[in-house]
């Protein structure tokens, strides 16, 4: 992406098919005071038809690494951006600006954790669990439906994994392959909550058919 221009036509063009209101022009073209600050916008390091669904302001706490309490503090800001592919944080720090992608496939395990005072979306990875503050301006069931739906997106590139819930349960079913019906029925699930739109529910659908 070559201008700024082109960053803000591309912030509007995603925001407006968002569905989420979280996912603002402002925030992806990095024009928000929040972000502002940022070398370079969030929506300047997405992939070619990668579709944000939510988008927030990172609390001045930051980023927990391992411990909620070990965070990396921005300085300069910083936005998570849940997309259909990935998870994304950039951050602002002195020495520029650090960015960490996580794609569903990597992430064993998601909770939320809502707060008076700031939200935190936990993230278990293979190397470490991040811990993703977010201020408390952002509604707390925006926040938990961008936990749903990672945990949505996670099921959906690791359909043969368990989570930590699943492990608890008995090892043959833990362990047991989903069928088309029971992977229909939660594709069904994802749509009447509101995590996926009709479009990505009939292409999905269509998926699993011809599976």
């Amino acid at each position: 992406m070559d201008s700024d221009e082109e960053a803000g036509q591309l912030a509007e063009l995603l925001a407006t098919q968002a569905d989420h209101p979280s996912v603002t022009v402002e925030r992806l073209a990095g024009s928000n005071e929040a972000v502002a600050d940022l070398e370079s916008p969030v929506v300047t390091h997405l992939v070619e038809g990668e579709r944000p669904q939510y988008c927030f302001e990172s609390h001045a706490d930051g980023v927990g690494l391992g411990d909620p309490d070990a965070t990396v503090d921005p300085e300069r800001g910083g936005v998570f951006l849940f997309t259909d592919l990935r998870v994304f944080l950039l951050v602002g720090l002195a020495d520029g600006d650090k960015s960490l992608s996580l794609p569903y496939e990597s992430v064993a395990d998601v909770d939320c954790h809502p707060g008076m005072d700031r939200h935190r979306i936990e993230l278990a990875a293979e190397e470490t669990t991040y811990h993703l503050w977010i201020p408390a301006s952002f509604d707390r069931e925006a926040v938990e439906r961008a936990a749903e739906y990672a945990t949505y997106r996670r099921k959906q590139a690791t359909p043969d994994r368990g989570s930590k819930a699943s492990a608890s349960e008995s090892e043959g079913d833990s362990d047991a392959p989903q069928s088309v019906h029971e992977r229909l029925e939660r594709l069904g699930d994802a749509k009447s909550r509101g995590l996926i739109d009709d479009e990505e529910f009939q292409r999905r659908k269509e998926e699993l058919l011809d599976e």
